[in-house]
């Protein structure tokens, strides 16, 4: 089976095997980086180490990835984007921000949370056509919470932007954004905001005032965001955005809601997840999201009229 080098994968991975069974996991780890550079994975399974050939990109490891806030912003506006899937919805909604942001210093940043080896090589063609995109690779997958936080902690922009990839700019959409952000006291901007006399039903509301920011498109500065994270607990995207809203505001800023120019696709992210797995899901963040913040009805912009739990 060869003597072990690089071009004899087998016997690096029955090496490899060996350092595990006598428990040296500093030899077997160098192993499976060395099969790395060749080209292959390895990955652990009940019946034993597999390779799969690597893909032409590299996956992180969040725990060595230090966040970044401390340094000073190297653009005006970062887009973040978390991935999951849907390559497609990802690269309309890039090559709209690049149509009509020719003016603009902005970076996105496409988080790919276990999306798949496809997606992430479609995500790296966009990256190779579009400068200001980068791609952060993550497998396993981390969930939304997570992967947004560290997203927007590697992230430089002065202001960054929660963009879901079912939104497609048709005209200047990150402007109208910047602007409401200059306004003083206001820590978030969005398209779509919503309120709530009850905090058990959300509506949609025009505002500008709003209680809280949709995620598909939200906006914060880098040196707020700084101080408010994102509940990592929350591996699905809904009422995630709700949570850090308030989060927001506690600190006593304003969320406004703003016109932009902007087509919805369909939300496959929603429409796409299995029922029963997406309400679970939802359910969880909202109950969290209520734990947190019921006690707060001075956050609230169009009053309380107490609880009754009716769903």
């Amino acid at each position: 089976m060869g003597n072990g080098s690089a071009e004899d994968p087998a016997a690096l991975l029955e090496q490899r095997q060996a350092a595990r069974e006598r428990r040296d996991f500093a030899a077997a780890d160098a192993i499976r980086d060395q099969l790395r550079e060749a080209g292959w994975l390895v990955r652990d399974t009940p019946d034993g180490p597999q390779l799969t050939e690597a893909p032409p990109y590299q996956t992180l490891d969040p725990a060595t990835l230090a966040p970044r806030w401390d340094e000073p912003d190297r653009a005006e506006v970062s887009v973040v984007v978390h991935v999951a899937g849907w390559a497609e919805d990802v690269g309309r909604a890039t090559r709209a921000l690049a149509a009509h942001h020719r003016h603009l210093d902005y970076e996105v940043l496409l988080v790919a949370d276990g999306a798949g080896e496809a997606t992430g090589r479609a995500l790296e063609d966009l990256a190779r056509d579009d400068p200001h995109v980068r791609v952060l690779h993550l497998d396993p997958a981390i969930g939304f919470g997570a992967s947004m936080n560290l997203a927007m902690g590697q992230a430089l922009g002065r202001v960054l932007v929660w963009l879901d990839p079912h939104v497609e700019a048709t005209g200047d959409l990150l402007g109208p954004l910047l602007a409401a952000l200059d306004q003083p006291g206001t820590g978030l901007a969005g398209g779509w905001g919503v309120t709530t006399t009850s905090m058990l039903e959300f509506e949609a509301d025009d505002g500008p005032e709003v209680d809280a920011i949709e995620g598909y498109l939200l906006a914060v500065p880098r040196a707020l965001a700084a101080g408010v994270g994102v509940d990592p607990k929350d591996r699905y995207y809904r009422n995630a955005d709700l949570d850090y809203s308030f989060a927001v505001r506690a600190l006593g800023y304003r969320a406004t809601r703003v016109e932009v120019p902007a087509a919805r696709h369909r939300h496959r992210g929603f429409h796409d997840t299995d029922p029963g797995e997406r309400d679970r899901a939802s359910r969880k963040n909202y109950d969290r999201f209520l734990g947190r913040w019921k006690s707060r009805t001075d956050l609230l912009t169009r009053g309380f009229r107490g609880y009754h739990r009716h769903r």
